[in-house]
């Protein structure tokens, strides 16, 4: 791919109505120089001759983000060409539609605001108003909490009272993906407000308290069942074999999956310091993590070629990148097989429909397929357990999991603080959508929904055996043990 702005290649095919042959036309040359906005995702850049300015944008106003050189942009995106005024940007398995614009983007930031609260909430509220997709699932009246909390926002409000404020709006919303960040020059302010501290103190003792907990049962899960345990990634990911039949896989998260070679011998916190660096100083750590994970499940489905069965245990996993769970199920898909489809929100209404595809791996596992779930499975973890259901000879044991499925938007307001919602609705192919509702079990498990209920139920059940792992374990291999 050339790295440069001025012209980008591309090859169309078409079909001729009488031979139904493919016909090549000539190659065009498309100048991207201009202004581009994604349709939907309240995003927008502007290609110049040596830098490319980003944008997020809404209808009170646009916030510039850092600008790129063509380079650095294009070692990250790929770019495909559909026609002169529509680009589609690549990254890793999302891909976004551009359109060609006359719009000036930088007329609509007024810098002269950027810090004045009442703007900044006005921002924030509009994003929300035109981005996020799920105010009716969770039955939220979003022109009420306008009502509600922006008579509460004046200039002089101090930095601390609205980012209280916007947090406590944001939190009534219900939504695992919508996040307000802590800005650094705050956190001792936050600290001081006494009843916050009481509530930091509780919430950052109970998150201690689940933490261990749930380290305890994942042990014990592996001291009890897997032999020769294999680890990546500082336990990350942990797998092995139950017996002759049944092959585990414990996935505590869908991030820590990009390969970068860090031996496993050196102090956990120096190794996930020096795995972060290199992430952040990857070319597209979204094809690192794919690369990752491939070639971590193409040592699973190999060792694991003549088992009966492998279990994916998915009850502690929260999500990460959508990556990790696509290239898993690849290693289960016999054939390519559309699995869901996704769509934006654009306006008072939806981008189309993009379909998401297992393609089979080099290596795959021609056994059954058990997934784990508990309420704590949750993103991209659900969209495993989601793609799951599309696999032949598979079954899902356990709970109904959490019903966050969108991806996180990621904004930043004009003062600088960053936060995040939900603008995507997953589907599957039959048109159904679990966010809020989860995906249900087909072996129900009535496990508790709280992190810490659910961890000190699993240590009581092991005691006489994990329930799930043996519902499994008595259909694929009745007579061992």
């Amino acid at each position: 791919m050339k790295k440069s702005v001025l012209v980008f290649f591309c090859t169309l095919l078409c079909i001729s109505c009488q031979t139904k042959e493919k016909e090549s036309v000539p190659k065009k040359k498309i100048s991207l120089i201009g202004s581009w906005e994604y349709l939907g995702f309240g995003r927008a850049m502007h290609f110049g001759d040596t830098l490319i300015k980003r944008y997020h944008i809404s209808a009170v106003g646009n916030v510039p983000l850092s600008d790129n050189s063509p380079e650095d942009f294009f070692e990250y995106f790929t770019v495909d060409t559909v026609s002169t005024d529509t680009i589609l940007l690549k990254d890793g398995v999302k891909t976004f539609k551009l359109f060609r614009t006359d719009i000036d983007y930088d007329a609509m930031v007024n810098e002269p605001l950027s810090n004045d609260p009442e703007y900044n909430f006005e921002v924030l509220w509009n994003t929300f108003n035109e981005q996020y997709c799920y105010f009716k699932e969770r039955k939220v009246n979003w022109d009420k909490y306008y009502q509600k909390y922006r008579p509460q926002v004046t200039s002089e409000t101090t930095p601390i009272a609205l980012y209280l404020l916007l947090e406590k709006m944001l939190n009534e919303v219900g939504d695992g993906h919508i996040s307000i960040n802590l800005p650094d020059e705050l956190e001792e302010e936050y600290a001081k407000q006494s009843m916050v501290v009481s509530e930091v103190a509780e919430a950052a003792e109970d998150e201690d308290d689940s933490g261990e907990l749930e380290k305890k049962v994942k042990n014990a899960l592996i001291e009890k069942y897997v032999k020769n345990i294999k680890h990546y990634n500082r336990g990350d990911f942990k797998w092995g074999a139950i017996n002759e039949d049944v092959g585990y896989l414990q996935f505590s998260n869908m991030i820590g999956f990009a390969h970068y070679a860090i031996p496993d011998s050196i102090p956990r916190e120096d190794f996930w310091g020096q795995w972060w660096q290199k992430l952040n100083d990857a070319k597209n750590y979204h094809e690192d993590t794919w690369d990752g994970t491939r070639y971590l499940m193409d040592s699973v489905a190999g060792t694991f070629n003549t088992k009966k069965a492998i279990i994916i245990d998915l009850r502690f996993n929260g999500g990460g990148f959508d990556e990790v769970s696509v290239e898993t199920l690849n290693h289960f898909a016999k054939r390519e097989i559309d699995f869901c489809t996704k769509k934006a929100r654009r306006g008072t209404g939806f981008t189309e429909k993009q379909t998401m595809t297992l393609l089979p791996a080099k290596n795959v596992f021609q056994g059954k397929l058990y997934v784990l779930t508990s309420h704590l499975t949750a993103s991209a973890a659900e969209l495993l357990v989601l793609g799951s259901k599309v696999i032949p000879n598979s079954k899902i044991i356990g709970s109904t999991t959490e019903g966050i499925f969108s991806d996180i938007l990621h904004k930043k307001l004009p003062n600088g603080w960053t936060y995040g919602l939900s603008n995507l609705v997953y589907e599957s192919m039959q048109g159904k959508s679990y966010e809020n509702i989860g995906i249900p079990p087909d072996v129900t498990i009535n496990y508790p929904k709280e992190s810490k209920a659910l961890y000190a139920y699993l240590l009581e059940d092991l005691k006489d055996g994990d329930e799930a792992i043996e519902k499994v374990l008595s259909e694929v291999s009745p007579h061992s043990n």
